[in-house]
């Protein structure tokens, strides 16, 4: 793809609205991996104790570790928190939106239609559970949305079925992902638009070759090591 744009004459443009940030020292690349293991770290000495807010903490550990190694570094600390504040804002009005969309999506009468298509798939029954949670997070527009809608309903059936609730659970998580990034999720609409300033004409498809093609070979790899081992 970037040859291809290189080809076409594509080259970095520089926008009024990009930051201007002067030359200095930059951080070791080593440092980088400080906050990753705060993080992993954190989420993993509460989970059992504070389930779901275990993340929120690790991931609180994770900027406060980031700002404590790159202190120095910073140029204008007032305008990054300001900033930052501004995109989580905005990144949590397009989530809830899109969550918001795929909760009404749920009490259609189509979505009631496309689960019952999706729980009559012939064949293996944790390949059709994958595809139901698949298509169920593609229309929702959101891994997590999908998830909490598909899960209560599919789970019983497929554990009813026979099917490892292990290996649900973990197929269902993997599922989740080839198509809950789809032009209308809320992550997407935020990156493309609120932060890149982009169209999804323009921006989309190297997206879309990164979150559906990739995780889709991963769920067929997940899905064939599951049937043989």
């Amino acid at each position: 793809m970037i040859r291809k744009a290189v080809a076409n004459g594509e080259h970095f443009e520089h926008r009024a609205s990009d930051p201007n940030i002067p030359e200095r020292d930059y951080p070791h690349p080593i440092t980088g991996l400080l906050p990753l293991l705060v993080v992993l770290s954190v989420s993993f000495l509460f989970h059992d104790s504070l389930q779901q807010y275990a993340l929120i903490l690790a991931l609180l550990g994770g900027c406060i570790c980031i700002m404590l190694i790159n202190f120095r570094h910073f140029h204008n600390m007032n305008k990054a928190i300001n900033e930052g504040t501004t995109g989580a804002l905005i990144a949590i009005g397009n989530t809830a939106a899109v969550v918001g969309f795929g909760t009404m999506a749920k009490t259609s009468p189509a979505f009631a239609v496309a689960v019952d298509a999706m729980t009559g798939i012939p064949g293996n029954e944790l390949i059709g559970a994958a595809i139901a949670v698949t298509t169920i997070a593609g229309l929702t527009g959101s891994a997590s949305g999908g998830l909490s809608i598909a899960l209560p309903v599919l789970g019983p059936h497929y554990t009813d079925l026979g099917v490892n609730p292990e290996q649900l659970h973990r197929i269902s998580s993997i599922a989740s992902g080839p198509l809950d990034s789809l032009p209308h999720n809320g992550y997407i609409v935020t990156i493309v638009r609120a932060i890149c300033g982009e169209t999804h004409k323009s921006a989309y498809w190297p997206i879309a070759a990164l979150t559906i093609a990739i995780p889709t070979a991963g769920l067929i790899l997940a899905l064939t090591l599951m049937q043989f081992f």
